[in-house]
């Protein structure tokens, strides 16, 4: 045999093969860039600056920006897909499959963090795209969701899952895969082996270290909105709330790029003169949408507090009231796909009571491991998770919009207090 036909050798020189490797390289530094900064806030300058191109040679992979957050959005699309599809061919029950696929995400984002394995643009701004673009995501996405759901019906079928909505367990198992690139860092990459018993260890067995069985609640009204029309400052107050929940609104569903001030003052019929009346600009009112939810949060979890006396009880109060604000009269509360668009110093105001109010979780989980509500497992990888899954609570209306409020919070949170893992009662 010729020896130089006992190696398979790729050649570098193949255009083809050059052109693919760098598109790749375009995908995960902008995915990067999207994740950090918005892909509003981004420019195609900014993605080129990082590379050291030209913004005129990424024309040469993109027709514009837009077509770059799509084809970034098809590119982690196509790899939960790949991973859910991988992980449903192999051997074992359905639970056994999820928590491969689980580990799988893991282990992948580990690997980014460690410069081994490409960024992939978390989901966030899927609103903001066209039409055309939004479907066609929205369509792939719905393959994901399909394998994954398939996957907790064969498990319930098996008796080795909870008897649970198939969907709302689907998308409780999203949000805490999607979480990880807000949380991980090098430090949990360094002990990925570590991270990923106690990821796996909540989504099998839950918090409680005996079944826990959710009750009807009473949930907290924070403030009135008192209709005195003669007190000026009473009047001034209700209309600062006005905007900051529309305007919450809008930065939730298009982002703070693709939210104008004409659009906030129209939904509430009034002038944008009306709008400077109150607030400064567009930016001031983006950080008082972060500020008065932040203050929300902390009040809910001070009257978890005050309600329940044991640690688990606390959480699972947390939870729902939060879960609960967010559809009532009260809400919307801002999601934190917007907190990039602030500017640095905002930005570190919002991170610092961000943490505190997740803290506060850790520290009502450390109070169940004292009192025995909770079982062993790691309070601080556990509050990163429980503060995922009530980020990403109000895209279950989108889902499920027909589902009893209160039916949906107990089905949700049901995975991160009991777990998978079907119990006795």
């Amino acid at each position: 045999m010729n020896s130089l036909n006992q190696h398979r050798i790729t050649s570098p020189f193949v255009k083809g093969r050059q052109h693919q490797l760098k598109f790749q390289l375009i995908l995960s530094e902008a995915s990067q860039l999207f994740n950090w900064q918005g892909s509003r806030a981004t420019t195609l300058a900014d993605i080129a600056g990082t590379m050291n191109l030209t913004k005129t040679c990424l024309y040469y992979y993109v027709r514009n920006k837009e077509d770059l957050v799509h084809k970034c959005y098809v590119a982690t699309c196509d790899m939960w897909l790949q991973r859910a599809i991988e992980a449903n061919e192999l051997p074992g029950s359905g639970l056994d499959k999820i928590i491969s696929m689980i580990g799988g995400h893991l282990q992948q984002y580990a690997s980014t963090l460690q410069s081994e394995s490409p960024h992939f643009a978390m989901l966030t701004e899927v609103s903001s795209l066209n039409d055309e673009c939004r479907e066609d995501i929205l369509k792939r996405w719905s393959e994901v969701v399909t394998v994954c759901r398939s996957m907790v019906e064969d498990g319930v079928k098996e008796g080795v899952i909870a008897d649970l909505d198939p969907s709302v367990a689907t998308l409780a198992i999203f949000s805490i895969i999607q979480w990880f690139p807000v949380w991980m860092n090098r430090k949990h990459a360094a002990n990925v082996s570590s991270v990923m018993a106690s990821v796996l260890s909540l989504v099998t067995d839950g918090l409680a270290s005996e079944y826990h069985v959710f009750e009807d609640v009473d949930f907290p009204v924070l403030s009135d909105i008192n209709e005195d029309s003669f007190n000026r400052d009473i009047q001034n107050y209700n209309k600062r709330e006005a905007f900051y929940r529309v305007g919450s609104t809008h930065f939730n569903q298009k982002g703070y790029k693709g939210t104008s001030l004409d659009e906030i003052a129209n939904s509430l019929d009034v002038t944008k003169g009306a709008f400077y009346y109150h607030i400064k600009n567009k930016e001031a009112l983006l950080y008082q949408c972060f500020h008065r939810t932040l203050q929300m949060e902390t009040d809910l979890l001070g009257k978890a507090g005050e309600v329940a006396k044991v640690g688990l009880k606390q959480i699972e109060l947390s939870l729902r009231y939060l879960f609960h604000i967010q559809f009532s009269d009260q809400g919307p509360l801002i999601r934190y796909r917007s907190l990039p668009s602030l500017d640095q110093d905002h930005r570190k105001m919002v991170l610092k009571a961000t943490k505190d109010n997740s803290e506060k979780l850790g520290a009502y989980i450390r109070q169940g491991l004292i009192d025995g509500t909770v079982r062993n497992i790691d309070p601080e990888i556990t509050q990163n998770i429980l503060s995922g899954a009530i980020e990403a609570s109000p895209d279950l209306t989108d889902w499920l919009p027909n589902m009893d409020g209160k039916e949906l919070s107990s089905e949700y949170f049901y995975i991160f207090i009991n777990g998978l893992s079907k119990k006795s009662r």
